[in-house]
Parts: structure tokens; C-alpha cells; sequence
């Protein structure tokens, strides 16, 4: 989980740190601020009281202002990430008034406005002509760092004006803003640095980009996401990072049929269950064997092989004569000789009498999948009550929570949602529950 105090040093208590997009720099969230975060995008909006549909109208349950900060890689060849693409007169349309104010003192080349426009009327001509339409205030703040842009918009509610107060705690918040020592590449670039990398180690293979984000060496192909992802945590570590996992696919183009379908007696013991994101599942594994579960998860199953792992195959069944429900009563009767030799080392939040949450002590790659067994499930609900919160936001990590603190279920809910996207082996941002009729998906009622 991400720890406030890690890295940077403008916190306060109830303060939170949140990474942009390929953590390309770090901010702070003040305790007076709500966020709400996505790959591209970070919004920001005064944290309060948040009235039920019934108590105001959908009008009245607009916020005040809106806070949203938007990062891009600047290609000079992209006409939609040159800065002048974030001008004031695009972002915020039928500009009344406009004006350069002093940019955020920050080492970075910045610029910044604040003005007012007015909303779009819609509908007929004489509809246009005789309605009225709200004027809002807005401020926009452009950063510059290298390569990055960083786009902020501060815009209030329709017929709202925008107070000095919520001005400067939003500059506060941008003031925060640290950027990386060496700042990632973005998904593309990265990728064509890979293909160029494993061109010059392997010149006789044939290496080309193929799908949405994966790469194709000779008749294999792997998607890239895991080792982007761990490349995102060290930047400049990249061939360390990508070499092993070419050169594992190039081994496997040398394998004969021994190696590639191993009979069922010599592998028996490293068969293995795995969780995965079943929409990747179905793009980049669909020829492999696979049982859907929850929250968008499949169970897959696995050839343990020390540091690395191969996913079963359907061919593998048939040359081994078994059926689906047979490769899993086998995983799961492995699954439980791990746990046995391997007793999960957990840290307990709380008192003796009402503990809070628990998580593993170490990242293992068969942590989150030992959800699938029923014993952890009852020690889960009877240290931390009969209804447990499980967030898995990767393969070698969990989080569990008692659903008696509900507060707790939602800051952590929050946390997974932003693990999720920074961590490799991501698996879900969605929240399990335990119980005593077995796992579900969590629901904030």
C-alpha cells in the first residue's frame, strides 16, 4: 500500500501522496480535499458532507469546483500534446475574460490564468436567443518539466464564483508537486525501445510490435503491461528489467516437445493455481486453461518453475488425459501443501479484541491466490468478523478488513484502486468479500 511518508515531505496529518500517471511526480492531497484518480487524470474537489439524492436536486448536488490535473508525454510530431492544445480558449469555451496571472513558483517552466466563460447554450435558435446562460470562474495552471506537461483546470459551478480560499489551497496542493529523478517513458516508446532492444541481442529472430501493447518473437507473443509496470517503479533499470523475460521467450523457441508437453508424472507436484485479470485473460491466454471466479477474475493454473512459471495449456490436458475439473482439485490439493510449508506471516492492525485489517508481511506470487482456500477464509473471519473486505490489487499482495469499520473499508478501497494501477501482476480495483456463504464481490451500499 502506498505510505505518505515515503517520499515526500509536505505532508500533514490526514494528508495523503498520490503519483501521476507513470509516476512521472508525486503530489499531495490536504486533508481538506477528496480526490478521485484515473491513468490520465486526477480530480480533485472539497471533501464534506455528500447529501443523499432525496435531500437536494441534481443541480444542488453539483460541486462547488472542480479541480482536474491532466499530465502528457510532449511530442513535438502530436499536434494533441503541444501545449498550445490547453490553451484557455479550448478548455474553457465562450471566454468572457481573460487574464496572465503569476505563474506557481515551482523550478519547473510554468504559466498560469484565471478567468470566466460561459456555459454552451443548447437547443433551437430562439431557445439560444432568450435563455440565459451561467458564467463560471476558472483558473489554469500549465506546468513544464522536460518532457512533461502538466495540466491543471480549476473550474466552479454555473452561476458560482470561485473564493480565495479554495484558490489557494488548490495552488497548495499544485505546490506539491515533485517531479521524478528520471521520468519514465510512456507505454509506446517504451515498447519500440524494447523491440530495439531485443533486436540487438537476438538479430536472427524476427521481433515486431503486435496488439494493443504486446510484442511478437518469432511465434511467440507476450504482452508488455507486467514488465512496463515494474519498469514504472525503476526507470532507469529498463534492461534489467526487460532482458530476462526476452530471453525466456527465446528459450522457449528452442524447446522440443519433451520440454514444451512434459508428461503429467514429472509435473504433477508444480501444477499450480494463479489468479488473473480475465480481460487479459481473454485476449493474450485464451488458448490456456482458465475457470472464471470473481470481480472479473479467472482462476488459471500454472507449472511452477522456480523463478519463473508457465501457464497450463489446453493441449497439456488433452496429452495428459485430464479433464478441467481434475487439473484444479490437483492445483488446489498443491495449493494446500504450499500453505502448509509455507504458513502465511501476516501483520495484524488493531486491538487483541477488535482487530482492524491485516496484510502479509512479504510479497509471495501465491499470496492473493490463497484466497481461493476455504481454511484462510475461516482464520480471515474469525480474527476479523463474520463479513471480511479483501482488496487484491496483485498477484503477490493482499489486504483484509472488517467490515465493522466501514470508514477503514473505504480508505482501503481507495489505496487498491491506486495500487492497482502502479503495481506489476495487477489483478483487480474491485473489492472481495468473505463470508459465511464464501466470496463475492464487495458492494458500497
Amino acid at each position: 500500500m502506498t505510505d505518505p511518508s515515503d517520499s515526500n515531505s509536505k505532508f500533514s496529518d490526514g494528508d495523503t501522496l498520490f503519483r501521476g500517471p507513470a509516476n512521472w511526480f508525486s503530489l499531495v492531497c490536504p486533508i481538506e480535499l477528496e480526490v478521485q484518480q484515473t491513468e490520465s487524470f486526477i480530480e480533485f474537489r472539497a471533501a464534506g458532507n455528500h447529501p443523499s439524492d432525496g435531500e437536494l436536486s441534481a443541480a444542488a448536488r453539483v460541486p462547488e469546483w472542480t479541480m482536474t490535473l491532466y499530465a502528457a508525454w510532449i511530442d513535438e510530431s502530436e499536434p494533441e500534446t503541444n501545449v498550445a492544445s490547453f490553451e484557455a480558449e479550448t478548455l474553457f469555451p465562450v471566454v468572457i475574460s481573460s487574464d496572465v496571472v503569476d505563474a506557481l513558483p515551482l523550478g519547473s517552466r510554468g504559466r498560469a490564468w484565471k478567468g470566466m466563460s460561459r456555459h454552451r447554450c443548447r437547443g433551437s435558435l430562439w431557445q439560444r436567443v432568450f435563455r440565459r446562460t451561467s458564467t463560471y470562474d476558472w483558473r489554469l495552471w500549465v506546468l513544464e518539466h522536460k518532457q512533461i506537461m502538466v495540466v491543471a483546470s480549476l473550474q466552479s459551478r454555473g452561476g458560482a464564483a470561485l473564493d480565495a480560499e479554495t484558490v489557494a489551497i488548490c495552488e497548495r496542493t499544485l505546490m506539491s508537486i515533485e517531479f521524478a529523478e528520471v521520468l519514465a517513458n510512456p507505454p509506446e516508446v517504451f515498447r519500440t525501445d524494447v523491440v530495439e532492444l531485443g533486436r540487438k541481442y537476438y538479430p536472427l529472430l524476427e521481433i515486431n510490435s503486435v496488439g494493443s501493447f504486446g510484442l511478437k518473437i518469432e511465434d511467440s507473443e507476450i504482452n508488455l503491461t507486467n514488465f512496463y509496470r515494474s519498469y514504472l517503479q525503476q526507470p532507469d533499470n529498463f534492461k534489467q528489467i526487460v532482458l530476462p523475460g526476452l530471453t525466456t521467450v527465446v528459450r522457449l523457441q528452442e524447446w522440443g516437445p519433451d520440454q514444451l508437453m512434459p508428461p503429467l508424472e514429472e509435473v504433477s507436484r508444480r501444477v499450480m493455481p494463479m489468479l488473473y485479470p480475465e480481460s487479459e485473460a481473454e485476449t493474450t491466454l485464451k488458448d490456456f486453461v482458465r475457470m472464471p471466479w470473481v470481480c472479473g477474475l479467472s482462476v488459471m493454473f500454472v507449472l511452477d518453475q522456480d523463478e519463473t512459471y508457465r501457464f497450463v495449456h489446453h493441449r497439456m490436458l488433452q496429452a495428459w488425459q485430464m479433464s478441467e475439473a481434475e487439473l484444479q482439485a490437483l492445483a488446489m490439493a498443491n495449493l494446500n501443501t504450499f500453505a502448509c510449508d509455507n504458513p502465511l506471516e501476516v501483520t495484524v492492525i488493531g486491538e487483541d479484541d477488535d482487530a482492524r485489517m491485516l496484510v502479509p508481511v512479504s510479497p509471495n506470487a501465491y499470496n492473493s491466490v490463497r484466497l481461493l482456500g476455504t481454511e484462510l477464509h475461516g482464520r480471515l473471519r474469525k480474527l476479523l468478523g463474520a463479513e471480511v473486505a479483501v482488496g487484491v490489487p496483485n498477484r503477490d499482495f493482499f489486504v483484509a478488513v472488517s467490515l465493522n469499520h466501514p470508514g477503514l473499508v473505504s480508505d482501503v478501497q481507495q489505496r487498491v484502486i491506486q495500487d492497482y494501477q502502479s503495481m506489476h501482476h495487477p489483478l483487480t480495483s474491485r473489492l472481495l468479500v468473505i463470508s459465511a456463504d464464501g466470496v463475492s464481490e464487495y458492494c458500497d451500499l
